[in-house]
């Protein structure tokens, strides 16, 4: 299942395990909460999991600015963040790895936890925090200012640029967000934050990486080395190339052979 789900992410397991888990989550949290019902038996799975308002409680609970993003009790909010995490997800991970997808998820989701317990504290929220809208919001976020004008077709309404359709589901949001929107000004800020240092150059996502073994970077050859970060930049340069016309005249103006070239540069860079 989890082979096949993964194919339909573009072949990320990142995207996979996130979309699965999520739904995942809500099924038990919310057969837990039946049986529990039933039995008249309280299980505190909003006590252990989710974020609350309160500073004090917090620190008795660290673990809840993570655990919060995973938990839905409320069917649609589930659905619509899964959806728009796997559109927005897939979109995003044409042109960046799963790697930037986790930085991206897991600082929005952060950056948006850190906000609601701030403005907590300053009298502007209570209750407690569940769900990965800000995580969410911050992959649209990020994935719209890296590619603003690739093209979606919405039923009934026809070929939309990207950016158009990650403000309106961004309004939607908000719109529906109640008492948490402190929380999604945290992703959407991190999200464009995220966005705005990969248009300039700088990734993020490289502070995060730890699978290169650095003890064995004397062992290559200077030659060898060379050539490689040469043609990585190429491969930069060529990629820049594809997505300013992407931007200037949408992804309709690239021919099939541009279009296969995109994705073998994508591929390339990911690795």
């Amino acid at each position: 299942m989890l082979d096949k789900w993964r194919s339909y992410c573009g072949g990320s397991l990142l995207l996979a395990w996130l979309t699965l888990g999520e739904a995942a989550i809500w099924l038990g949290v919310t057969v837990i909460s039946l049986v529990g019902s039933a039995m008249h038996f309280y299980v505190p799975v909003a006590d252990w999991l989710t974020l609350p308002s309160i500073f004090s409680i917090f620190l008795t609970r660290p673990w809840t600015l993570l655990t919060y993003m995973g938990v839905h009790f409320d069917f649609l909010h589930m659905l619509f963040n899964v959806l728009w995490l796997y559109w927005f997800g897939r979109i995003m991970l044409i042109t960046l790895s799963d790697r930037h997808l986790a930085v991206a998820f897991a600082g929005g989701g952060l950056a948006g936890g850190v906000l609601f317990l701030a403005s907590a504290a300053l009298g502007y929220g209570s209750g407690w925090l569940c769900g990965c809208s800000a995580a969410v919001i911050a992959v649209m976020c990020a994935t719209a200012i890296r590619l603003p004008d690739h093209p979606v077709n919405l039923f009934l309404i026809g070929e939309v640029k990207l950016k158009w359709v990650a403000i309106a589901c961004c309004v939607l949001t908000f719109i529906g967000g109640g008492g948490n929107q402190a929380a999604h000004i945290g992703g959407l800020l991190w999200g464009v934050a995220f966005g705005l240092m990969l248009s300039r150059g700088i990734d993020p996502s490289r502070w995060f990486d730890f699978s290169q073994n650095r003890q064995k970077e004397p062992k290559r050859q200077p030659d060898r080395m060379v050539r490689v970060l040469r043609d990585r930049q190429e491969d930069i340069r060529r990629l820049d190339e594809l997505l300013d016309k992407i931007r200037l005249s949408g992804y309709g103006s690239l021919s099939g052979k541009e279009r296969k070239e995109l994705n073998e540069l994508s591929a390339r860079l990911k690795k």
